[in-house]
């Protein structure tokens, strides 16, 4: 969790020179390191030979690839690791001369590579692909979808799966904004005429149309929580949570993580606001076990009733 880091300013650094095969070496080693122990931040410049700026840099850059880095009250930085991953995640020389081959050509089979990228944390299971490619992919979503605002034109979601249905086919809207992650986008779906959250991680292909928009008066720009909800107000709550809660809170809703605090006990608390209960209840009674409600009442008496109903159907 790195919102206590000092801001990063784009101003000239050593780091600005080097070439990008070096670059990513580095971003390797600092992983390693960070998994290996805790440590400050003049520690890490000591060993990878940077400055203190450059060590920012690359530390919000893990963060926003979806590295766990935390931070103990020494102020030393780690990556956590659970207890299941081997607690060997220093690269061998092998597996180096191997990062070099693989930066330069690209190299798509080795026996070494599935240790190296279990090693970067980029895949946890073989069929998983991996998180830099996903970045890259929404990236490229983003772009498209960015110039069909802008240009007000339709946009065709190829092969669309429904989380609330389950089924799988292509959306015709007009997109209007994005969430604040970047992760979502707020559109109209030209069929009902109404406006719904689109995740782009469900989204089979982006296709911009030539037509231009033809329904603006239906457009709403209704905000979301960090739970995907809509709503006229917010309503701040109170969570503490055990590490499991924590982790997957920052996997699957990322907003949550600037409101996310390490508390004294080694567990984790999140304050922050919500526009309904339904969304941030439903994560809460998934993990009942590791998660535990602070405020407000009305929130604890949601939860009640919720789980009551669903005694009472079974």
């Amino acid at each position: 969790m790195l919102k206590s880091i000092d801001p990063v300013k784009k101003t000239n650094s050593e780091d600005d020179s080097i070439i990008p095969q070096a670059k990513m070496l580095r971003v390797f080693r600092l992983i390693a390191l960070l998994k290996s122990g805790h440590w400050t931040i003049a520690q890490l410049a000591s060993r990878l030979d940077m400055n203190r700026r450059s060590i920012y840099r690359y530390l919000h850059l893990l963060e926003a690839i979806d590295f766990n880095v935390d931070k103990d009250f020494q102020d030393r930085y780690f990556i956590f690791t659970s207890e299941e991953e081997s607690a060997n995640t220093q690269f061998t020389i092998d597996e180096m001369n191997v990062l070099k081959q693989l930066v330069k050509s690209e190299i798509s089979r080795n026996a070494l590579k599935a240790s190296l990228l279990k090693k970067l944390s980029l895949n946890s299971e073989m069929d998983t692909m991996p998180a830099l490619i996903i970045k890259a992919r929404n990236g490229k979503m983003v772009e498209l979808l960015s110039g069909a605002i802008k240009n007000k034109k339709q946009v065709i979601l190829s092969s669309y799966h429904s989380a609330n249905s389950s089924d799988v086919r292509d959306r015709l809207i007009e997109p209007i904004a994005f969430g604040d992650d970047y992760q979502t986008v707020l559109a109209l779906d030209v069929k009902d005429k109404s406006c719904k959250q689109f995740k782009l991680e469900r989204i089979g292909e982006v296709v911009v149309r030539t037509e231009n928009f033809q329904f603006e008066k239906y457009h709403e720009k209704n905000t979301t929580d960090i739970f995907g909800m809509t709503g006229s107000t917010a309503t701040m709550i109170t969570l503490k949570l055990k590490m499991r809660a924590y982790l997957l809170l920052r996997e699957e809703f990322p907003l949550a993580i600037p409101y996310l605090e390490k508390l004294e006990t080694g567990e984790y608390q999140f304050y922050g606001p919500v526009k309904s209960f339904e969304g941030v209840g439903r994560f809460v009674m998934g993990l009942a076990d590791a998660i535990e409600i602070v405020a407000p009442g009305e929130f604890k008496d949601f939860v009640r009733e919720k789980l009551s109903a669903l005694r009472t159907r079974k």
